[in-house]
């Protein structure tokens, strides 16, 4: 277990993503992540309701004229939002089109395209959360949840979702493996008001059989591939390579 390789990080922003680094273009990306030891690369730019889905093509024809020793290999994603329960701003004609599909339900400072909560106290906030992670496991097409249960730090008390009791969360973790949807383990969980939270419920997902993904969720070039930061949550949960789900490209 100590020498497991983290050289898989499939979340990665490029430039198209209105919150990303101008930076991140491409080709550096590939390069950079390519230095850092990574040898599996996910692609996972926001589709919002706005986003032409047309610059999934040009990130594909950017790799492809960077990438020719075929490292790392690119597998070309998206991060999608859950806006409402019911309502996901991603659907199957796209998904098609993607070697995998990332949803994030947790994306509350996105006001005006994500729902809030219907009150603002930590039940309600926290039940809100769980039925935007219920529904986005159960979409046919999901493949990994983004941090799960992050909660944005200044849009809602970084604790609340703590309120969650085991019984709550085990039925969506249920949904979650019978879907074949993993949970994503990326630097968010580090947050030092909600690592104790982000422990229980990722033991709840080893303990009902739930798959893992990793993600840098880099914005910026500083942080593609850094992964190690994640490596004792790694060995507190005595994940080996059999616990992480893997996409695979195109064609395979």
């Amino acid at each position: 277990m100590n020498d497991l390789q983290l050289d898989f990080d499939l979340h990665v922003h490029t430039f198209h993503s209105p919150c990303c680094e101008e930076e991140m273009l491409p080709e550096v990306i590939l390069d950079t992540a390519a230095r850092r030891g990574i040898r599996r690369l996910g692609l996972t730019d926001h589709f919002y309701p706005f986003t032409n889905p047309g610059i999934f093509d040009e990130i594909r024809r950017d790799c492809a004229k960077a990438n020719i020793n075929g490292v790392p290999e690119v597998l070309f994603g998206c991060e999608a939002e859950i806006m409402a329960p019911g309502k996901t701003s991603v659907g199957p004609e796209l998904a098609e089109k993607l070697d995998f599909v990332m949803v994030a339900a947790t994306h509350f400072q996105n006001a005006g395209i994500v729902e809030p909560p219907p009150a603002d106290d930590d039940e309600s906030i926290a039940r809100h959360y769980l039925e935007m992670l219920t529904y986005a496991v159960g979409l046919p097409y999901a493949d990994t949840v983004a941090h799960p249960f992050f909660v944005v730090p200044g849009v809602f008390p970084e604790t609340s979702v703590a309120v969650l009791r085991d019984s709550d969360i085990l039925p969506t973790l249920e949904l979650a493996r019978e879907n074949g949807v993993a949970m994503e383990i990326s630097p968010r969980a580090l947050f030092p008001a909600q690592l104790d939270f982000s422990l229980r419920f990722y033991r709840l997902c080893k303990k009902v059989g739930v798959k893992f993904t990793l993600g840098s969720d880099a914005h910026r070039l500083e942080a593609v591939g850094r992964l190690d930061v994640l490596r004792p949550i790694v060995h507190e949960l005595r994940l080996s390579r059999k616990d992480f789900w893997l996409p695979t490209s195109e064609g395979e």
